[in-house]
């Protein structure tokens, strides 16, 4: 009897960390489309903290589910999000940027939930999948333009 193979990852997905919060803000402002940092591994154990999508799933999961909403990755994520507006929206739509601050610094911490997303990269072009940014010994690349059916969210 042969002996079983070493498992080897497919390299078809990707994986990747998103907010509720985040993503409804780009299907309802953003066209639809999302951007998306991923790992081809869930769990990439040579990256940073802030590039594993498995990581940043716990620590976003543990301050929401304990109500910290002071909490560093929190107040980071909020940051991001008021700066997608500022230079995403606010230009073209002054009012809107105005309504979607106010509710990004008002949003409970129940909208900051935690999802992980499974992207088939079957379905993106190489073209797509951009490394630039991100620091280049790291299992770390992101698409600008994601869209649905592209990915499907497995944890929320």
């Amino acid at each position: 009897m042969p002996p079983l193979p070493k498992p080897q990852p497919s390299g078809r997905h990707g994986y990747a960390c998103k907010v509720w919060i985040s993503s409804t803000l780009e299907q309802r402002h953003l066209g639809g489309c999302f951007y998306v940092w991923f790992a081809r591994e869930l769990n990439p154990i040579r990256n940073g903290d802030s590039s594993n999508p498995l990581w940043l799933y716990l620590t976003i999961d543990r301050a929401v589910k304990s109500g910290d909403a002071n909490h560093p990755k929190i107040k980071d994520l909020r940051r991001i999000l008021l700066g997608v507006v500022n230079r995403l929206i606010a230009r073209q739509e002054p009012r809107v940027a105005i309504a979607l601050r106010r509710e990004i610094r008002r949003a409970p911490i129940e909208m900051y939930r935690p999802q992980l997303w499974k992207i088939d990269l079957s379905r993106i072009a190489p073209g797509r999948i951009r490394t630039n940014g991100g620091n280049p010994a790291w299992d770390e690349q992101h698409i600008d333009d994601l869209e649905p059916g592209e990915f499907e969210v497995i944890v929320e």
